[in-house]
């Protein structure tokens, strides 16, 4: 579990919040309840972020164009997944499913996903 107040995330020594960082489900409860459960505990979450949004407590970005997020990952050499990977991979696993009658095949494993993206990216 994370440590928090209803949905705030805080620190592990101070008990301060730790702004713009909020948990959810198992990581903030612990592994207990089900979708009902989880429902209620997301609308405290939620309301506790759109309050911290009302008093201006979230940080705000050096750049809050979205393409700046990406710039920053591949400065760093971060390989992430954009919409549009999320997409062929989508196509891949229901291109896997067809042969077998089936909506999809789901990938298993990361690497898995990752291979397709390459293949794709360098086709």
């Amino acid at each position: 579990m994370i440590p928090n107040q209803g949905g705030r995330v805080t620190g592990p020594e101070s008990g301060d919040q730790v702004a713009g960082q909020y948990a959810v489900g198992w990581i903030k409860r612990g592994p207990s309840g089900v979708i009902g459960t989880n429902k209620k505990d997301a609308l405290e979450t939620v309301q506790h972020l759109l309050a911290d949004i009302e008093s201006q407590a979230l940080l705000s970005p050096e750049n809050a164009d979205p393409a700046a997020v990406e710039a920053l990952l591949a400065e760093r050499g971060i390989r992430y997944v954009s919409f549009e990977d999320w997409q062929a991979i989508d196509e891949a696993e229901v291109g896997r499913g067809e042969p077998h009658g089936r909506p999809r095949v789901k990938f298993v494993r990361v690497e898995e996903m990752l291979q397709t993206l390459g293949e794709r990216i360098s086709s």
